[in-house]
């Protein structure tokens, strides 16, 4: 679904967070947990809310994600998300715009039993968030075992095996 939107530059020419290529590989990734979403699953973007940027760059991941993030056989529909109203969205998956991976979102994403994705690799170190995805210039995938126990998300052990966990 990502395919045809490979060179869009959303709002003014300033680049989403997350580009297609990571969020493909997030589609693949999440075909992997032990628990996959459900056809009528919800991926909310996460936003700060009164902070401008953040909520700029969750409407361009919103933008480059259209109608729907595929994820295995499952369509995930995305919803534009203030990370205090998350337990709301009733969301599988929730990706952190720029400024949202913090105590507040990672408080949330554990109380919903949420994957928290970013493209920030410190906010996973640092346990905010679950999951880092990087594609340039290669394709990394880090994960919190102890934020990803704590939030009950669990990746089948093939998968475990082709990440970096921490």
């Amino acid at each position: 679904m990502l395919t045809a939107l490979a060179a869009f530059r959303p709002c003014g020419g300033h680049a989403a967070s997350f580009a297609v290529k990571d969020l493909q590989v997030l589609g693949r990734a999440i075909a992997f947990l032990q628990s996959p979403p459900g056809s009528d699953a919800v991926i909310a973007i996460a936003y700060v809310p009164g902070d401008a940027a953040s909520r700029r760059d969750a409407e361009d991941i919103l933008a480059l994600i259209g109608a729907g993030l595929q994820a295995g056989r499952v369509t995930l529909r995305p919803r534009l998300v203030d990370i205090n109203n998350l337990s709301a969205a009733g969301a599988t998956i929730v990706i952190a715009a720029a400024g949202a991976a913090g105590p507040r979102l990672s408080e949330a994403t554990r109380a919903t039993h949420a994957l928290c994705v970013t493209t920030d690799t410190e906010a996973v170190r640092a346990g905010f968030c679950t999951m880092s995805i990087t594609t340039e210039p290669l394709v990394k995938i880090l994960i919190n075992h102890a934020v990803a126990e704590a939030a009950g998300v669990e990746f089948v052990t093939a998968f475990r095996m082709m990440i970096k966990e921490m």
